[in-house]
């Protein structure tokens, strides 16, 4: 318990037991100061801290009520704002006096609840699920809710796109105290708190977009497809049987599934429900508002719960969503032949050092057009993993056969990314056409994974499993495994099994190489963010973070991705990265060029560089490649290294890196590495808050001279808080609001030794736009002086306004207390529930009653801190206006 919690540590413990029912009818239980048979009035208002609303159906019966259990007709809220809350997924079985006439749910479940906002790309929706454990008749029982957002309305193709936490976090068997999700985008959204297990009060808030990294963004996936994996010695249809789902498998697919996983214990299987069949799923009702509101979105949160169950199956290592992964390009005009990116690098001198001799790149992708003159004698055999028909387009599932059919039925409208990124890599060079590659002799094995509508992270799994030499569903293996793979794809979600896959493929001599993604966003973008591969920013003509990059403390390296809207270097044509492409406008696939832009193009700059180093020193690893960029020796940074959240080490320079292969191969070692700046955490995101902390230190090996530290907004100020004689150490940022019109700030704090320069963003906001609203309340009048377990002397339930008035008091020494109870275990002030002391929490004052006292007002506020909660007795209270009484406490399971 905090020390400026005294009074309610000392409360909480006095009146967890009992609470006499003898006093609620008044009078009685002073200090004994003053006439024994007077008795005043204490009255007062409660307000309530700003921006919090209350869960319109919770189960304390003498609240507002209104239904938002169904998606049709969902609860509004502000896209600022904290909302307590309650679910269960069971009755709460509560009786009070014999009955269970305070509560409102205590015969059936509130197993979901619906929220609509309209907001902004970056926001974030946090919940936090209070009620982890609690307990009924000496047993404990587990509280478990789910944090799920959804557009509120399909795209175009009549898709949802739905948002689920429940895939992360502490879930192998157990529930998370928190749970977060990023909006992707700006529109109208259905929140959806869902109770998985359990009862539980909850705590949801939608915070304002930020630049700060959020890691809780995820991606479309397929409806009843899940990739799971048993342990060693368990069967994946017992396990299915466990989770419920058994409903969903047919016999056959069971025994396919551990046929499989037999014959191969190694590899992941794709489970496919047949939920228009079954149509039922374990803890789904035929009668499901959301299924009636829609059966598309019904199916893919049935999905993601199906997957949950199955992960908390003891014999199950992993089962998670069939994730679709998208291409990261914006394509233009074909045909385009300059390459203004090569010289960005320094690569016309590094092609007298390498070419890329004896190196093979694997490029997973839409595939390649396999006829194209500056590829077909630069591929190695590869394979087809797409395995959905529909999103294969070639009339089959996974084949030897990975040449592009493009990703469009459209003619003219396939993006024949593929290609485009092998062509950066390996096109054929001096051949007197077209453009060049970075690698010319290098080879590329081709693997096809991204269809029509992208690809799936298991067809993704497939061909990293092949290209590492590794069993997988084309029960075949290239001759020779690949050096490198790039991946110019990717998406938010971060994927157990993908990320084994990547480790593994690394720990067979693998190096990876991805793209970090198109939305000028912070959040880590996967595969790109996994440690064990390369993350690349993209930049522009000028060498700077192109528009659409995304950044962040993810990034490895960036490399040029191009800018379509800008011609910076005055050659009449737009800035973006020009490679092979087929063209089918005509009916037919003929081998053309175009100019893109994008992550996807930069990774491949990367990749080919990296096949210039491996050619140059073949014993070339992925932690030599990590030292090298960590050191800023293969960049641009390599006089100046410092990291950064926009190009990472800095721009890969094809030169140095070359020269660094062949130093290594020579037996050299590694410079010193110089003076690193860096900040953690990278940016201060101060939201409603006052001050934060950042912490400076140096990454490299050299050390800086004296630091200077400055600011360049007069609302914000830096105070060193321990540093040491370098100026390195921890530092306080505190901001000053007076004055400020509300809306959102932003300023850069500077680091500089005079030779090496550290930027710090700020971010803050100023006011609000949430609205608020007061559940029930319940005011507690204690007796100041009492050192006994039972110290209140009455309580009551306040008016919707906040009105509240005690009568019949007798004179003496008081403290006055109150909060909601909206799970209705006669316990206020618990964490999720609102809590407020007169005159305010923590600095609490004794009221000396000697006669008749109005105007004891003060503010109730949210208990949002799990784990210090000031807990309180609630006991039977008068209710103000009307008869109604509490009884004695009773524990809920």
């Amino acid at each position: 318990m905090p020390a400026s919690l005294p009074l309610l540590s000392r409360i909480s413990l006095s009146l967890l037991l009992s609470l006499t029912l003898s006093a609620c009818g008044g009078g009685g239980g002073g200090g004994g100061n003053g006439d024994s048979t007077a008795t005043y009035s204490l009255s007062g208002q409660l307000s309530i801290a700003t921006g919090i609303v209350t869960d319109s159906d919770i189960n304390d019966i003498y609240a507002p009520y209104a239904s938002n259990d169904d998606p049709a007709n969902p609860q509004p809220l502000s896209n600022l704002t904290t909302v307590q809350g309650f679910a269960s997924a069971r009755a709460t079985n509560i009786t009070v006096s014999g009955d269970s006439a305070s509560e409102r749910y205590a015969d059936s479940a509130d197993q979901d609840d619906y929220f609509k906002a309209s907001l902004q790309a970056g926001q974030t929706i946090r919940l936090q699920v209070v009620d982890l454990t609690y307990f009924y008749n000496g047993e404990g029982y587990h509280g478990d809710l789910d944090l799920f957002l959804a557009t509120a309305t399909p795209n175009a193709e009549g898709k949802y796109l739905v948002v689920d936490k429940s895939q992360f976090g502490p879930l192998d068997g157990a529930a998370g105290a928190f749970e977060e999700v990023t909006v992707p985008a700006d529109g109208d959204y259905l929140i959806n708190v869902y109770a998985y297990s359990g009862i539980s009060k909850y705590v949801l808030q939608i915070l304002p977009a930020s630049s700060a990294v959020p890691a809780n963004r995820m991606d479309d996936f397929v409806a009843d497809e899940i990739i799971v994996k048993a342990k060693t010695g368990s069967s994946i249809s017992a396990q299915a049987r466990n989770a419920g789902l058994s409903t969903l498998l047919s016999p056959a697919a069971l025994n396919q599934l551990n046929a499989a996983a037999t014959a191969d214990p190694d590899k992941p299987q794709l489970l496919r429900l047949n939920r228009s069949s079954a149509r039922l799923s374990s803890g789904s009702s035929p009668s499901d508002p959301l299924r009636v509101f829609s059966e598309a979105l019904y199916n893919k949160r049935q999905t993601l719960l199906d997957s949950k169950r199955l992960r908390q199956q003891e014999g199950i290592e992993y089962a998670e969503p069939n994730y679709i992964r998208r291409i990261q390009t914006t394509p233009n005009d074909p045909a385009y032949r300059f390459q203004w990116h090569y010289p960005a690098l320094n690569l016309p001198q590094t092609w007298d050092l390498s070419k890329g001799d004896d190196v093979i790149v694997a490029v997973i992708d839409t595939g390649v057009f396999l006829a194209h003159p500056d590829l077909s004698g630069q591929l190695i055999d590869g394979y087809d993993f797409v395995s959905n028909r529909d999103s294969a387009r070639d009339g089959n599932g996974i084949d030897n056969n990975p040449d592009d059919p493009g990703d469009n039925d459209i003619p003219g409208a396939s993006s024949w990314h593929g290609s485009h990124v092998a062509g950066t890599v390996a096109a054929a060079s001096n051949n007197g056409i077209g453009g060049a590659g970075v690698a010319w002799n290098a080879k590329i094995m081709p693997l096809r994974a991204l269809g029509k509508n992208g690809g799936t992270s298991y067809d993704i799994i497939q061909a990293v499993r092949y290209a590492a030499r590794r069993s997988n569903d084309s029960n075949t293996l290239p001759a020779k495994k690949a050096d490198i793979i790039n991946l110019s794809l990717g998406g938010y979600s971060s994927s157990a099994a993908e990320q084994a896959e990547y480790a593994a493929a690394r720990s067979a001599g693998l190096i990876i190489v991805a793209a970090a993604g198109n939305e000028a966003s912070s959040s880590p973008f996967y595969p790109a963010a996994y440690p064990d591969v390369i993350s690349v920013s993209a930049t522009n003509y000028q060498g700077t973070l192109a528009s659409y990059s995304n950044f962040g403390n993810t990034i490895s390296v960036a490399a040029p991705g191009g800018e379509l809207r800008n011609d910076d270097n005055g050659d009449g044509q737009k800035d973006g990265v020009f490679s092979t492409v087929a063209d089918d406008s005509s009916g037919s696939r003929l081998p053309s060029y175009r100019l893109y832009e994008g992550t996807s193009m930069a990774s491949p700059h990367v990749a080919g560089v990296i096949a210039l180093m491996k050619s140059a020193h073949p014993a070339l690893s992925a932690s030599d490649v990590d030292q090298l960029l960590q050191s800023c020796a293969i960049t641009h940074k390599a006089t100046r290294c410092n990291r950064d959240n926009q190009l990472g080490y800095g721009q890969i320079d094809a030169y140095r890196a070359v020269s660094e292969a062949l130093k290594l191969a020579g037996g050299g070692t590694l410079p010193p590495r110089p003076v690193a700046l860096q900040s953690s955490p990278a940016e201060l995101v101060f939201g409603s808050g006052s001050s934060l902390s950042f912490t400076l230190s140096n990454a490299g090996d050299l050390q800086p001279a004296l630091l200077s530290v400055s600011e360049d907004a007069d609302w914000l100020s830096i105070t060193a808080a321990s540093i040491d004689d370098k100026g390195l150490g921890s530092y306080s940022a505190s901001v000053d609001r007076s004055g400020l019109s509300d809306g959102y700030y932003n300023a850069t704090i500077t680091v500089s030794d005079g030779s090496h320069n550290l930027s710090i963003p700020v971010y803050m906001q100023n006011g609000t736009v949430s609205s608020n609203s007061m559940t029930q309340q319940y005011v507690l009048l204690e007796d100041s002086d009492c050192v006994a377990e039972q110290c209140v002397v009455k309580s009551i339930a306040a008016l919707s306004d906040g009105r509240f008035s005690f009568s019949g008091v007798a004179a003496g020494r008081y403290r006055l207390l109150a909060g909601s109870d909206i799970d209705v275990d006669n316990v206020i002030c618990q964490a999720g529930e609102t809590c407020g002391a007169y005159p305010s929490l923590g600095a609490e004052q004794i009221i000396e009653l000697s006669a008749d006292r109005s105007g004891v007002n003060f503010l109730i506020n949210l208990n949002s801190n799990l784990g210090a909660a000031a807990i309180l007795k609630r006991p039977q209270p008068e209710r103000s206006g009307d008869a109604g009484k509490r009884a004695a406490t009773v524990g809920i399971p």
